[in-house]
């Protein structure tokens, strides 16, 4: 099968990519990155250089449907937010290439985190308050502010996200902020996060994780297996409801009165680089196919070695920090992907950054992001 992964800047395109040619299918890659990290990813039969759909939607969808068309492409397979883009490119691609995601009516009701909230209430597992704003400064009219956590209702990475903020600091936050926003109660307890495969509203793969080192309060770096068959029984009811086909994944908050759902992603996270040490599985769950699940399947905790290095230098000087390394792979060494072809990779997110004036987070992705426009084309 010839098949087409969308977002070879992603750490997890190399995950995706290494089972696809281990399954020994031909796999291609495509970004609008220059030096994308799943470019270096052994096996492949070359990486495609796409127009950034955020900046020119009409043009990414002309060259996406010449490489399906040039290389008989079966199955395109996003990673990060070309799903959304994906999606709406659906009716511009080649008949007969199966895209492996959702209509965007039902990513965009994932994906709004008001939207969401709704959603997650109504299967019960909802926080106790969900409170949309139009602006962040309506905020301040709540008694505490400090009582919720906001977030703009489109986001990724936690980046702008304010967790229990006193009313001088939302005061401050909300000079500058635009967009709706989402007030939601606070609540207590772990944070445990799930990465599934879907097809069809069928749950083919789930794994449970707890993200133990994070760039603040968002992207997990450091991603430990756990078992929750209450998550997985959470997970399955959001994919039916939705008739979810795809990569999803939920992040919740496992405390007094059971589990409450608090964001959900339908696109691939950290979980995948678990997933992937059962690469067979893994593999037919991105095509849409079943395997029975072995109960036995225990993944080793992986991480982000670089990643970590550059955000928490200090980690590996404390004795816990030392305790997690030793216990856990590093996603780029077990693939092989040395430090110079990281080193390039990270090197073109600082130029973008520094040409945008963002932060390197922001830069990995601003040219892919998503927050509910319908583009011309």
């Amino acid at each position: 099968m010839n098949i087409l992964i969308l977002g070879a800047r992603a750490p997890a395109a190399v995950e995706l990519a290494t089972v696809l040619i281990a399954g020994a299918h031909s796999v291609w890659m495509a970004d609008s990155m220059r030096f994308p990290v799943g470019a270096a990813c052994a096996g492949l039969r070359g990486t495609l250089r796409l127009r950034a759909p955020r900046a020119d939607f009409a043009a990414f969808c002309e060259d996406l449907s010449k490489a399906c068309a040039e290389h008989h492409i079966d199955t395109v397979i996003p990673v990060s937010e070309e799903t959304f883009w994906l999606a709406l490119a659906r009716a511009k691609l080649p008949s007969g290439v199966d895209l492996r995601t959702s209509a965007i009516e039902v990513l965009e009701r994932l994906h709004n985190k008001a939207s969401f909230s709704v959603m997650a209430g109504k299967l019960g597992y909802g926080a106790g308050e969900n409170i949309q704003l139009s602006s962040l400064r309506e905020g301040l009219s709540l008694e505490d502010p400090s009582n919720y956590v906001f977030k703009p209702v489109y986001s990724r990475f936690a980046s702008r996200t304010l967790v229990r903020p006193s009313r001088l600091k939302l005061q401050q936050w909300a000079r500058d902020a635009r967009g709706s926003w989402l007030a939601q109660g606070f609540v207590a307890g772990r944070e445990l996060c799930c990465y599934n495969l879907a097809s069809k509203g069928r749950l083919l793969l789930h794994q449970a994780y707890e993200p133990k080192l994070r760039v603040g309060v968002g992207a997990g770096l450091y991603i430990d297996p756990v078992r929750s068959d209450a998550l997985r029984l959470m997970a399955e009811r959001f994919i039916a409801e939705t008739q979810f086909t795809g990569q999803i994944s939920f992040d919740a908050i496992e405390g007094e009165r059971g589990l409450v759902a608090i964001e959900c992603n339908p696109r691939c996270t950290s979980g995948v680089h678990l997933a992937v040490q059962h690469p067979a599985r893994l593999a037919q769950a991105l095509l849409g196919n079943e395997m029975p699940e072995e109960a036995a399947f225990e993944p080793r905790a992986r991480m982000l070695l670089l990643p970590i290095l550059l955000t928490q230098p200090t980690a590996i000087f404390t004795r816990e920090g030392r305790s997690l390394f030793r216990a856990a792979d590093d996603v780029f060494g077990a693939s092989g992907i040395g430090l110079g072809r990281q080193g390039l990779a990270m090197a073109e997110l600082m130029y973008t950054a520094c040409r945008q004036l963002s932060s390197l987070r922001r830069a990995s992705t601003m040219d892919i992001e998503w927050n509910g426009e319908v583009p011309d084309v």
